[in-house]
């Protein structure tokens, strides 16, 4: 693992400085499966090699941590456990530990992990589905590979790729618009000034079919990243709650689904301006908002947090067990159920969204030290239970 750091600081070296060759290019860029970061680098030729590389000498520290720990972890479950399927249980919860620092783009050993299904529920991971409210109180379910066109009045509305486009609407017919993605589903829309949105499982976003006026105004709840179209004559604003966030033309995610109350907004490019009651302020590229109570508080962003969910990831990092939980319990649309008091301490890991419920309790019981159990549409978190013989 520490070749891996050594050889992406060497390539990172190379292609800041403009040194870099095609195929060392294309390695860099295949790096970027086990570690997502790389994307944001590869797009931001300011970032600096030393910020680079303690990056990256952070995250071997953590491997080698981890690492270290899953060895005496190990050790110790094979000295307890004398039969046959013990070994395995030891064997993949170290492999769950191993893999799950940072991203974990593949698990193959997820089914050796104890966790027991009842009623052979199937539960699947989420996909590409929404509904879709027109003005008139029609709704319109969406997911699919379909191709096809909605027309409201004067409106367009075209189906494709899994994306709702209002590009082709080139009428001042103003019609208001609602599209929700349940739990256990994501979808995107192009709005009608070219603005794209990606709205993450549990969510909504209120929206005209046409922007005419001054300004570009929508309504969300729950999680969407906005990649937002430039337009200086029409500011972009976004009603959260009771707060606002205004853009012209740049990059953002906007999370509620947090503790009651709280609205976090993670910019990752341009400045935005995020104002509630009489308070406002204003941050640029690499800086997050929190509102709890009416009150901002500006925090150092971590671009990943915002950008791994719409790349189809889980992100780990800087989160407790049960944040994870509440991800985790939209996307498959499950229950959690805790039967031990479980800590508040930040974990470090993550695994592509599109692996089986099985190896994402894999990796948080081998992150965690829990028992993950999967009965019925519900996850039941407990305290490992103990070896019956030393």
């Amino acid at each position: 693992m520490e070749s891996n750091y050594l050889r992406i600081a060497q390539l990172m070296e190379r292609y800041l400085s403009g040194t870099i060759t095609a195929e060392e290019l294309l390695e860099l860029q295949q790096f970027q499966a086990l570690y997502p970061r790389i994307k944001i680098w590869l797009e931001n030729k300011e970032v600096k090699q030393e910020e680079i590389r303690e990056l990256l000498n952070g995250h071997m520290r953590n491997d080698i941590q981890l690492r270290w720990e899953s060895t005496l972890a190990k050790a110790q479950l094979i000295r307890k456990q004398q039969k046959k399927r013990r070994r395995l249980v030891a064997a993949s919860i170290v492999a769950a530990l191993c893999l799950g620092v940072w991203a974990v783009p593949y698990f193959s050993g997820a089914e050796k992990v104890h966790i027991v299904a009842q009623k052979n529920i199937n539960v699947l991971p989420g996909k590409q589905q929404a509904v879709l409210t027109l003005s008139n109180g029609e709704t319109i379910r969406l997911g699919g590979d379909d191709s096809t066109t909605i027309r409201e009045g004067g409106n367009l509305m075209k189906i494709a790729d899994n994306q709702l486009d209002y590009a082709a609407t080139d009428k001042d017919e103003v019609h208001i618009h609602k599209l929700n993605v349940p739990v256990g589903g994501t979808y995107r829309i192009q709005l009608n000034d070219g603005t794209v949105v990606w709205l993450n499982a549990d969510s909504e976003i209120k929206y005209p079919s046409v922007f005419t006026g001054s300004e570009r105004r929508v309504a969300i709840k729950g999680e969407a990243f906005f990649e937002v179209a430039k337009d200086p004559s029409k500011p972009f604003r976004v009603a959260v709650g009771e707060s606002t966030v205004e853009a012209v033309g740049t990059a953002f995610n906007i999370n509620t689904h947090l503790k009651q109350g709280q609205i976090k907004t993670i910019l990752t490019e341009g400045r935005i301006k995020v104002s509630v009651a009489d308070n406002s302020v204003l941050i640029d590229k690499g800086n997050a908002t929190l509102i709890d109570n009416s009150r901002i508080t500006v925090v150092k962003a971590d671009p990943e947090e915002a950008l791994a969910w719409k790349e189809g990831y889980f992100y780990f990092d800087g989160k407790d067990l049960k944040s994870i939980m509440n991800e985790v319990a939209r996307w498959y649309d499950v229950d959690v159920e805790y039967k031990h008091a479980v800590s508040e301490d930040k974990i470090t890991g993550g695994i592509k969204r599109t692996e089986s419920i099985r190896a994402v309790c894999a990796v948080l019981e081998g992150l965690t030290g829990l028992d993950i159990q999967i009965n019925n549409r519900t996850l039941v978190i407990k305290s490992k239970r103990r070896s019956m013989t030393k």
